[in-house]
């Protein structure tokens, strides 16, 4: 039986991100606290404790995990998102965010996962009364604008950097892995302009980077790349 998931960045307000689930109007069987990695940053271990004490309230209803991301990077985070939502997808069940409460890195970090993966976000607008918050007004579903197609020659390429451990060495060795290379020089310079378009178009969209080493140019897959090619799988 599919279950509805939940991703939930925990931040300083306890009590706003456990009313926007309970008025949410969303089912919930399992919920995904995401916290950062450096406990270091400012307000960290606040967060840690909500954190502590959400799960507490939650567990004895739902399954409860984590997520631990690097929230001073927001693409690393969005792909951090995107694997467990992957996982979760891969098994049949639904994922909805809640960035009701989530630092403004990661709000950023959310909306791209959810765009990425075809997940919907959602969001509890706060009530406010002489200044000061009282609770929750309203929840609301945030809607997210079409993702830029990227052609299915590219999606080829960045899988297969990504299948590479995120980069190849060269344009050259790029081709080998693909398509191998010609040993006829004009159909070899038809293969090399046409890889070329492709990074290029690829490196315009910051999904890849290309570095210059000596002689060669390293395709590096970009974090954002990572997350095209896993949710391409």
């Amino acid at each position: 039986m599919s279950k509805m998931v939940h991703i939930i960045p925990v931040g300083v307000n306890k009590e706003r991100m456990l009313d926007s689930i309970r008025q949410s109007g969303y089912p919930i069987q399992k919920v995904y606290m995401v916290l950062g990695k450096d406990e270091s940053l400012s307000g960290e271990k606040e967060i840690y404790k909500n954190a502590d004490e959400i799960e507490n309230t939650l567990k004895v209803l739902i399954d409860v995990d984590r997520i631990y991301v690097n929230k001073l990077n927001v693409y690393a985070a969005a792909l951090e998102i995107i694997k467990v939502i992957k996982k979760e997808l891969t098994e049949g069940n639904e994922v909805l965010i809640n960035a009701t409460d989530s630092p403004r890195t990661l709000v950023i970090s959310c909306y791209i996962a959810a765009q990425l993966s075809g997940s919907r976000i959602y969001i509890a607008l706060p009530k406010y009364e002489d200044g000061k918050e009282v609770g929750i007004d309203r929840v609301i579903e945030i809607p997210i604008p079409p993702l830029k197609k990227i052609s299915n020659d590219k999606v080829v390429i960045i899988k297969l950097i990504d299948n590479n451990g995120g980069e190849v060495e060269s344009i050259n060795k790029l081709i080998d892995l693909l398509e191998g290379r010609t040993g006829d020089q004009k159909k070899y310079m038809a293969q090399r302009a046409r890889m070329s378009y492709h990074l290029k178009g690829l490196e315009e969209d910051g999904l890849i980077e290309m570095r210059r080493e000596g002689k060669n140019v390293k395709i590096i897959l970009t974090d954002l790349g990572k997350a095209y090619a896993l949710m391409a799988e």
